[in-house]
């Protein structure tokens, strides 16, 4: 049997994208989320959870993207120059490889991060980041301290094996960055085995972010192994001007949503026998093999 994480990325970063995030989760049609705490619209994305009755969530640990963090300034003035982080994440990277980040800064702002989502009512049950960047070396070791000392399950990291592209062509640039996301996420597996964190979901969706349209689930539901665990990252919502303007991907929010909500990939899922879970179910399950996650006690 092959089970499926279907995730939402990004909620928090407008109402109106964290609304139609928490009625997928409500719907069925998603089996998880992340939130960004330090987001514009983090409070409207807690209502709309709580109002959908959903009661746990991942943090999108945040250190980039022209985001305010919820540390005081002064006490992240390295991680956030001029009151924000950097926009992109090779700056953000580039800073971090040379020193010029004091790592110190990053715990406080992500145990904050953290501790806000708790504080809001949700059980976190698992920890990714806004443009990936706790899979870098010298920052995965604070996500994965933070993880232990919150109690939280999974950790995300691709596998070596995982596919660069599942879907419709998605260009080059799309497939050289789910490699190296990949890569990365090879060292950071073998750092979350020592931690003695559980063994997280292998990945799906990395080329495709923002774009995982019904052509692309209809090849990646033909070509998915017939056993295993798998996390496919998405990023559903809706057209709404101000967040293309702030945020400008290109991503197709409104696209992604009405594939999740078609029935015809719920057919596809079906035909195929996959099962979609959530984190914490995969926190007291079995794998499909029947082996019980490192670290877990069902």
């Amino acid at each position: 049997m092959t089970r499926l994480v279907l995730t939402a990325d990004d909620a928090g970063l407008a109402a109106p994208l964290s609304k139609r995030i928490a009625s997928l989760l409500a719907g069925g049609r998603l089996s998880a989320t992340s939130v960004l705490a330090c987001a514009p619209a983090f409070a409207a994305a807690v209502d709309a959870l709580v109002a959908a009755e959903v009661t746990e969530t991942g943090v999108h640990l945040c250190a980039v993207g022209g985001e305010t963090p919820l540390s005081p300034l002064r006490s992240v003035s390295t991680l956030a120059p001029g009151g924000r982080f950097p926009g992109s994440w090779p700056v953000v990277a580039a800073r971090v490889a040379t020193g010029q980040v004091r790592l110190a800064e990053v715990e406080r702002e992500w145990e904050a991060q953290i501790a806000a989502v708790r504080d809001a009512g949700l059980l976190v049950t698992h920890l990714d980041s806004h443009q990936h960047l706790h899979l870098l070396p010298r920052l995965l070791p604070i996500a994965l301290s933070l993880a232990r000392r919150f109690d939280v399950p999974f950790v995300r990291a691709p596998h070596a094996g995982d596919p660069a592209a599942v879907g419709a062509p998605v260009g080059p640039a799309g497939r050289l960055r789910a490699r190296l996301l990949s890569l990365f996420g090879a060292a950071a597996r073998r750092q979350i085995a020592d931690a003695g964190l559980p063994e997280p979901p292998r990945i799906l969706g990395l080329a495709e972010a923002g774009r995982m349209t019904l052509p692309r689930w209809r090849s990646l539901v033909s070509g998915i192994p017939r056993t295993g665990t798998f996390e496919v990252v998405l990023h559903p919502g809706a057209d709404d001007p101000e967040a293309r303007n702030l945020y400008p991907w290109g991503y197709e929010w409104e696209a992604e949503a009405r594939a999740l909500e078609s029935d015809e990939l719920a057919r596809l899922l079906a035909s195929r026998d996959l099962e979609v879970v959530s984190f914490s179910r995969l926190a007291v399950a079995p794998d499909p093999a029947g082996v019980v996650p490192q670290g877990v006690v069902p």
